[in-house]
Order: C-alpha cells, then sequence, then structure tokens
C-alpha cells in the first residue's frame, strides 16, 4: 500500500525547485547586467541610455549631449526663463518655435554679436518648474566632462524658493536624468525623505536589473512599437488624442511628450493674450516653508561655488513680476528673499541683477501675471545680453576660463 502523502510531497519538492531555479535564473541574469553594465565605458556627454516617458528634461539633454560643441552660454531656470526664452524667439523669427527640439536662440546671439560679447553660441536647459537644486545637478553633470560652457546664466523667481507645492529635490525628473547621465564627483546628494525612495533607491543599488529598469521598459516600447506601426500605421513618436484627454494624462500619467508638442508662438500685439493663473500661484504662495527657502539658498550657493570653481561665469537674473503676482507673497518673505539672494550669489562669485525693479518692463509684456510674452521675452534677452557684456567681474572670469582652455 502506498503512501497517501508521497504526491503531495512530491509536488512540494517540484514547487520548491522550481522557485529555487527561478530564483537562480534572476540571479544569473542579474549578475550578466552587472558585468555588461561595468564593461560600458561612461561618458557623461553621452546620452547612454533610453527613456520609457520622454520628459522635457530628456529632450533637452539628448540635444545638449549630442552636440560637438559646447554652447558657450547655458541658460538655466524655469518657466520664467522658457516663456522668455522660447516666445523671443518666436517673434523674433515669426513662426511658432518648438520648446523640445530647439534649444538655441538666434535673437539672443544676435543680441551677444552686437555687443561683442565673449558669448556668441547659446542653449537653453531651462525646464518648467526647475529649482536651484535641479540646475545644482544639471551644472554638476555638465561640468563633470572637459566640455563645458563659460558661462551659466540662471533666472529666478520667489516661487523657486517659496513653493508650497515643492517636495524632495530627488523626486524631480530632472535629478533622474542628471543623476543617470552621472553627477560630478563632488556633487552633493541630498537624503532620500520619501521611505518609498529610499527603497527604491537601495534596490537599485542592490539588483542591477532593477537598477536598469528604464532600459527595460524602453527596449519594450521600442519593441511593442515596431510590432505595432506596420499594423497601426502609427508614428509613436508623436501624440494624437483630444487636448482633455492629454491635459489628464500629463497630470496623471509620468511626464512624456511627443517631438510636436509644446510650441511657443509669436507674440500678436493685435491679440495679446492674458491669462489669469492668479489661483494657481495662491496655492504656491499659501505657506512659507522656511525650510524649502533654506533649502534653495544652499543649492544656489552651491551651484555659484560650483562655476567660480570651474572656471564659468554665473549670473543670476532676478525675473520681473506683475504687482498682481508679488502682492500674493508675504512682505516678510519678499524682503528675506530680496536680501539673502544677492549676498549668497555674490559670496559664491557671481554676479546678481535685479530685472524686477527695470522700468523696462511693462505690464503688456506679460501673458499671465509672472510670465512675459514674446515682445516681453525680448526685453528680458536684450537684458541678459547686457548684463553679460558689461560685467567686468563676469568678462574677467570668462578670459581666465579661455586661457585655461588652451593648449599649452
Amino acid at each position: 500500500m502506498t503512501d497517501s502523502k508521497e504526491p503531495d510531497n512530491i509536488i512540494k519538492a517540484v514547487r520548491k525547485s522550481d522557485f529555487l531555479l527561478a530564483v537562480l535564473a534572476v540571479l544569473v541574469l542579474d549578475a550578466l547586467f552587472r558585468f555588461g553594465s561595468s564593461w560600458q565605458e561612461h561618458n557623461t556627454y553621452k546620452l547612454g541610455f533610453d527613456e520609457p516617458y520622454r520628459s522635457r528634461i530628456w529632450w533637452a539633454m539628448k540635444d545638449f549631449t549630442s552636440g560637438c560643441k559646447t554652447a558657450d552660454l547655458v541658460l538655466m531656470g524655469a518657466s520664467d526663463m522658457t516663456c522668455a526664452f522660447y516666445g523671443a524667439e518666436a517673434t523674433y523669427l515669426q513662426t511658432p518655435q518648438s520648446q523640445l527640439l530647439k534649444h538655441n536662440s538666434k535673437y539672443l546671439e544676435g543680441r551677444l554679436a552686437k555687443l561683442d560679447s565673449p558669448f556668441r553660441s547659446t542653449f537653453c536647459l531651462g525646464i518648467p518648474g526647475e529649482m536651484p537644486s535641479d540646475a545644482y545637478f544639471l551644472a554638476s553633470t555638465i561640468l563633470a566632462n572637459k566640455k563645458k560652457p563659460k558661462a551659466i546664466c540662471l533666472s529666478i523667481a520667489p516661487r523657486d524658493f517659496y513653493d508650497a507645492t515643492f517636495g524632495d529635490p530627488t523626486s524631480t525628473d530632472i535629478f533622474r536624468v542628471a543623476n543617470k547621465l552621472g553627477l560630478g564627483q563632488n556633487c552633493e546628494v541630498p537624503r532620500r525623505s520619501s521611505i518609498w525612495d529610499i527603497v527604491d533607491h537601495r534596490f537599485q543599488q542592490a539588483f542591477s536589473v532593477y537598477g536598469h529598469k528604464w532600459e527595460l521598459m524602453s527596449w519594450q516600447h521600442h519593441a511593442t512599437h515596431a510590432v505595432l506601426s506596420p499594423l497601426l500605421r502609427e508614428d509613436f513618436w508623436s501624440i494624437s488624442t483630444p487636448q482633455a484627454i492629454r491635459k489628464l494624462a500629463l497630470l496623471e500619467l509620468p511626464e512624456d511628450y511627443g517631438r510636436t508638442e509644446v510650441m511657443e508662438l509669436p507674440f500678436d500685439p493685435k491679440h495679446p493674450i492674458w491669462i489669469n493663473n492668479i489661483a494657481e500661484y495662491q496655492s504656491r504662495y499659501r505657506q512659507f516653508k522656511p525650510s524649502t527657502f533654506t533649502q534653495q539658498l544652499a543649492y544656489l550657493k552651491k551651484l555659484g561655488e560650483l562655476c567660480r570653481s570651474e572656471g564659468v561665469g554665473f549670473l543670476v537674473v532676478n525675473s520681473p513680476l506683475t504687482n498682481e503676482n508679488r502682492a500674493m507673497i508675504e512682505k516678510s518673505a519678499y524682503d528675506l528673499y530680496m536680501s539673502e539672494i544677492p549676498k549668497t550669489v555674490r559670496a559664491s562669485g557671481g554676479i546678481f541683477v535685479n530685472f524686477d525693479t527695470l522700468n523696462a518692463f511693462q505690464h503688456d509684456d506679460f501673458f499671465d501675471s509672472i510670465h512675459l510674452n514674446g515682445k516681453g521675452g525680448q526685453i528680458f534677452l536684450d537684458q541678459i545680453a547686457i548684463a553679460l557684456s558689461k560685467s567686468s567681474e563676469l568678462a574677467a572670469s570668462t578670459r581666465a576660463f579661455i586661457s585655461s582652455q588652451r593648449p599649452f
């Protein structure tokens, strides 16, 4: 008489062996990934990875790293920079400009040439929502390579230091892309505040397969697109969907843009646009967090010190605001901002210029409470060109930079 438990024992043994084989297969695959990636030569200026979600910073760094020559002047900042930069260019050329595919400005380069500035080529690494911490991570990445710009121009506004909706510096798309490309050796990476971010980071360090999840997901997307494109006759690099669904997708899914999205239109003086964004900035300014201000001020200081140590000129411009936007900021917070920012920039070797006190900007130069239209954007870039050309300190650091690049 056979033991009735024997089949159960066999099944359990098979299940156990299957589990062990699965674990072994995962470990072997992980070891192969780790071995293969260790042999891959790292080059910061080569975008050696693809991303399943094509964020704005991915498009920008894809363009930046593919160039043979680094621009003389790199511009950084949030939407105050991008709206001015692309609005000015679209108005100058009288044709819509892509914020994803184009990153130089013929208008600004023309102004710099007329003023006989040492900066002749430009590249915009401004991204909406970019914080001083993001600018520091980007600068650390691009300066980690021998190719580097002569100067960095950063536009700032109170939002960059008081945004109540901002969370962890390590949670932004800019940090993730910069970290993937390779932050500078001496770059100070902040401690992650979210327990889930900490766990995710530890898993990436422990398991090479998990650390390469972006690449694996990208390969999956490319394989799927290759199979479906002939059948559906679809171009997966573009996005065709009703605007309402597109806005919802951007809110609820990872940032992913098709190459034909995010176009800046020329300014039309006959039909000027005004958008009421007061409610948005009331939300951003609703709560003054000293910790956010202190944190971002420290990153601004680190950015200035990094530029000084690398012999790169550093210009910080305080973007103009409308009275409506400025009135939403607590007076004590605004006074602290205007007191600490200039001191911090100058102490770290940078140049600070306050565009918010210039009479050059009028209310009709804006299309909402903080963003300049194409006409105002041209004035903004004019003032940057003047500041770059007039600053003897920045010119001196640029001359030192050029001398350091000459072969002995």
